[in-house]
């Protein structure tokens, strides 16, 4: 588990190795060595003590290894890097509750996709599911995959011939198919930034 508080990148030289994994960057300590004389080969131990911020080489999420082998008294931050850690604290939750109100929207257009696949989606409820998705593509703005994701148009009401009023736009299908694409790459977001 890693803690929501950024700390330091400790300070040992020669002891940490940094191990890319994904889009994660992994902050390994080196806990030992164990030389084994029949191989004539030394093993090395290392434990994970953290995640790099990205974009903040210096700073990492510590998980339990790093209080274990590090004391809490910390190198003081300074005032501007304690606003940086405050801000994007502050990011991080918005994100995770916008990926939750979504993960609740997916979850009932999944539902709905099935009872009435073909119904119009009403102005109300795409009103709502925008609201939702309008931070999402600006959180992934910059990621290639946001090219392929929209917001979904409201629906509009026309005359047929006979001088009925219809509502025409997104069938419940259709916008269950639009969210598992903002689905997918909410998840791969997410992997990217933990």
């Amino acid at each position: 588990m890693y803690f929501n508080q950024p700390v330091h990148v400790p300070e040992a030289p020669g002891k940490l190795v940094f191990r890319k994994k994904g889009e994660s960057t992994y902050v390994l300590l080196e806990t030992g060595r164990v030389y084994d004389p029949n191989r004539q080969y030394t093993r090395v131990d290392r434990k994970i003590i953290g995640i790099q911020i990205p974009g903040r080489e210096e700073l990492m999420l510590p998980n339990e290894n790093y209080l274990e082998f590090f004391s809490k008294e910390e190198k003081m931050m300074q005032d501007e890097e304690k606003s940086l850690i405050e801000t994007y604290q502050e990011e991080r939750e918005h994100n995770f509750m916008l990926r939750d109100f979504f993960d609740q929207l997916f979850f009932e257009f999944q539902i709905m996709s099935r009872k009435k696949p073909n119904d119009v989606v009403n102005e109300n409820k795409v009103k709502r599911i925008n609201k939702v998705l309008e931070p999402a593509m600006e959180m992934m703005k910059d990621q290639p995959y946001a090219k392929f994701l929209e917001l979904i148009p409201e629906p509009e009401e026309q005359q047929t011939e006979d001088g009925k009023a219809i509502l025409t736009g997104m069938s419940y299908s259709d916008v269950a198919l639009l969210l598992t694409q903002f689905k997918g790459a909410l998840n791969r977001y997410f992997q990217k930034v933990l």
